[in-house]
């Protein structure tokens, strides 16, 4: 009798057992009423081909899709099995395509599993996990609900459902799922994974980093949980934490450019950029498209005074994501240092078409036009950048900077003196930059 497979391998999430393929077993003397000779002959033939029934199936349950596609394939075809098992073999079939990628055909054949066998929960979990893969979330969730009302103590089904429902946003509801999976069952790991996510999702850290830590304490080599907790560390402010989770994940699994990327952005916060810059290199190695590990490098030389390979870095961020905002910004700025001031006007003129009002964007090109000589627009535009956040040390001081240039040496007084409580040695920055303020004392603009 063959064994049920697990479901769809390449899901990050435990799956339902199949259902048990039933085969019917000829009696031993249904041969009494033939002659000996013709009898053992019969026998022989049966046995010989069930030999070949049992590998076909032995096939149609294995690890190798293509395989079991064909020997799936082969079963259906013959006609030789009931309906319960020709929506067993269907139902593998599918999860080798899916297995594939091919998740059409995946979908196509859960459902002419379950059109033979309609309590078949197994299907309805499958195919729900091939529609979550296409992103289908709403009809993921129908076929989950549909699985858990044929067997409520299913415990992958409410991890997977959940799983779905955080992926449409429903957070609560994902971790009340979560909740029931880990009920039903223990010691998932991968459920106190997800919830983990969840909780972070809700900005809920120290929850979100307990069930991380208590999926770790399940399976000791779970690589993502590490890199998730790295997460959850980053975002609570604890950098160290992170990135001591983010080195484990990576000797565990070596080519998660994920674990890479996060680890260079710790390192970006702590100002180590020589690490920051070895951690995007190895993750653009692994994945040469992901067009966040270009900027942030970008970023990195920039912060080491490599303005052109910082302008390298976003050119091909850009490339890659051409409505990136961050990167014309980061452009815009290292252009202006470089002296490319027109390129860079136009740049930061992009960021703003794709980002309205945001005062990062205002106070980049706040400094283009400082050192293009036009402070009334570099005030126009610090000032914006206040009104959304009164706070910013940067465009405080160059609005300073305008006002003493247009001649306002009072107000450029009392903005300067204001951004050097809220940020001393703004000053100094500004001088690296190539922007300075005349000495008010001469009433120079």
């Amino acid at each position: 009798m063959p064994k049920p497979r697990s479901c769809l391998d390449d899901m990050p999430i435990a799956r339902n057992p199949l259902l048990i393929r039933f085969c019917a077993i000829a009696l031993a003397d249904c041969c009494a009423m033939l002659p000996c000779s013709s009898a053992a002959a019969a026998q022989s033939e049966n046995a010989a081909q069930s030999q070949i029934t049992a590998q076909m199936w032995s096939r149609c349950e294995g690890a190798d899709p293509d395989l079991s596609i064909a020997a799936c394939t082969a079963l259906i075809q013959t006609g030789h099995e009931d309906a319960e098992n020709q929506a067993v073999a269907l139902n593998n079939r599918g999860i080798a395509h899916a297995n594939k990628g091919e998740h059409d055909r995946a979908i196509a054949d859960f459902s002419k599993a379950i059109e033979l066998k309609p309590d078949y929960a197994g299907a309805f979990n499958n195919r729900a996990n091939a529609h979550s893969s296409r992103g289908e979330f709403d009809q993921a969730i129908a076929d989950y609900n549909a699985a858990i009302r044929l067997k409520p103590d299913d415990a992958d089904a409410f991890n997977n459902r959940g799983n779905a429902l955080r992926a449409v946003g429903q957070i609560d509801r994902a971790i009340a799922d979560f909740d029931q999976s880990i009920r039903l069952k223990p010691d998932n790991p991968g459920a106190y994974n997800n919830r983990g996510g969840a909780y972070a999702d809700k900005d809920e850290f120290a929850k979100s980093i307990a069930d991380f830590s208590k999926a770790i304490q399940l399976k000791p080599e779970y690589a993502e949980a590490f890199s998730n907790r790295g997460n959850a560390y980053s975002d609570s402010g604890q950098i160290d934490l992170a990135i001591a989770d983010y080195t484990q994940a990576i000797r565990l699994n070596p080519t998660d450019a994920g674990s890479f990327y996060n680890r260079g952005v710790s390192h970006l916060v702590k100002a180590e950029l020589d690490q920051a810059i070895a951690d995007f290199d190895q993750a653009i190695r692994l994945l040469p498209d992901l067009a966040e590990a270009f900027n942030n490098r970008g970023v990195a030389h920039h912060g080491r005074g490599e303005d052109g390979l910082a302008i390298a870095d976003y050119s091909r961020a850009i490339q890659l994501k051409p409505n990136y905002a961050e990167a014309y910004n980061g452009r815009c700025f290292a252009r202006a240092l470089a002296g490319q001031l027109e390129l860079a006007l136009a740049d930061c003129n992009l960021a703003l078409i794709l980002r309205p009002n945001d005062p990062i964007n205002l106070d980049r090109r706040g400094i283009v036009y400082l050192k293009m000589k036009n402070p009334d627009a570099a005030l126009a535009d610090y000032t914006a950048a206040l009104r959304i956040n009164p706070k910013r040390a940067s465009s405080l001081y160059g609005r300073g900077v305008a006002r003493q240039m247009a001649g306002d040496t009072t107000g450029a007084v009392a903005d300067i003196a204001g951004a050097e409580i809220i940020q001393p040695g703004i000053a100094e920055q500004f001088v690296k930059w190539g922007v300075a303020p005349a000495n008010p004392k001469r009433g120079q603009p």
